[in-house]
């Protein structure tokens, strides 16, 4: 596609590959009052492997579609 089509799909294929990368990517948490608090964002969990997901243990997450931290290590 040429000119302002293919300019829109080129971004909309970018914009899609984006969100599927940062969804790959582990992070670093910290667990406060039964959430992960990753920087100044704090999300729900599930654990999805056995670790101690006490308060003050730092987690490594993923960040799920619906916006739950799936923690993933400890």
């Amino acid at each position: 596609m040429n000119g302002i089509d293919g300019l829109a799909e080129a971004l909309r294929t970018g914009r899609k590959r984006m969100r599927e990368n940062a969804e790959q990517k582990a992070q670093r948490g910290v667990i406060e009052n039964g959430r992960v608090r990753i920087g100044a964002r704090s999300y729900p969990m599930k654990a999805a492997v056995d670790a101690d997901t006490g308060d003050g243990s730092r987690v490594w997450v993923q960040i799920a579609r619906d916006g739950t931290a799936v923690v993933i290590g400890a």
